[in-house]
């Protein structure tokens, strides 16, 4: 599911993961005398307290117990396919400029809000899509492991506006919109393209940070590796910037995972510039 992504996305999710784990109870499943049972464990692992699984009321300790060793998991799985001399420790998450719609939105949002029905054929786990183009974004979406509303309303300029996707980040808790211009060349849809971007772009949307374009025609969809590569990009350079190293003086060097490699004049002149 991550292969693709930065190290930096993946210490975003060891960190994001290592809140969700402090929010869980110390809870394990287990069993005591043959009957099947959750651990809550204290300091110096302890036990606690037992809730047997024969009672209903107790099972809600079980779903617990199951989320934090599935967020175990991935915690190992992930830092195990960082690069040797990364650890997610040393860095931390800053949100250093503000990005237009965040996890507030988020939460206000509803998919298929858009006020025009749908009519295809198209469909994706429950939701009535508008072209196939937009299905195939949900299936990748999906397989990267990615959150998503599909058309909800947003507010932009004092006026309601309807993407085709928002996508969510909870490791930085910020969110980037998705739009699938899938007639580009039609007279008609290109204005409405027109339009869409001059809202976007005049109220302070960045191409590539608040919003990704995905354009097709008529006669044309992009793949689904075009599509995945455009949006594991643009998830990446969130990460980029959002996860920083802990310390305040940053020392890069050529082995530094989170720093393309350039020729060492050029990277001295990037770092002068950006650090100045």
């Amino acid at each position: 599911m991550y292969k693709n992504f930065s190290d930096a996305y993946r210490i975003g999710k060891v960190l994001y993961i290592d809140k969700e784990l402090a929010a869980i109870p110390n809870l394990h499943r287990g069993y005591d005398n043959g009957d099947p049972v959750v651990r809550l464990y204290g300091e110096n692992n302890k036990t606690e307290k037992i809730y047997y699984l024969s009672r209903a009321q107790n099972l809600k300790y079980a779903d617990l117990a199951d989320r934090r060793a599935n967020l175990q998991d991935l915690k190992k799985r992930l830092i195990r396919s960082l690069k040797r001399n990364v650890h997610p420790g040393e860095y931390k998450i800053e949100v250093t400029a503000a990005y237009k719609l965040t996890k507030r939105n988020w939460d206000r949002m509803k998919s298929q809000s858009h006020p025009r029905p749908v009519n295809t054929d198209y469909w994706f786990e429950g939701l009535n899509m508008r072209s196939r183009f937009e299905v195939n974004v949900a299936i990748t979406l999906r397989k990267l492991g990615l959150d998503f509303k599909y058309e909800p309303c947003i507010t932009i300029g004092g006026n309601s506006y309807h993407p085709d996707f928002v996508v969510y980040l909870p490791e930085f808790e910020v969110c980037f919109i998705i739009e699938c211009m899938g007639r580009i060349g039609d007279s008609s849809y290109s204005n409405d393209v027109k339009h869409k971007l001059i809202a976007l772009l005049d109220n302070g949307y960045l191409p590539f940070r608040d919003f990704l374009l995905l354009g097709g025609r008529s006669d044309y969809i992009p793949t689904k590796d075009w599509v995945e590569d455009a949006i594991v990009s643009i998830v990446n350079s969130i990460a980029g910037e959002c996860v920083i190293p802990e310390a305040r003086v940053i020392v890069r060097n050529e082995q530094d995972p989170l720093i393309n490699l350039i020729p060492p004049d050029i990277a001295a002149l990037l770092e002068r510039e950006w650090t100045e």
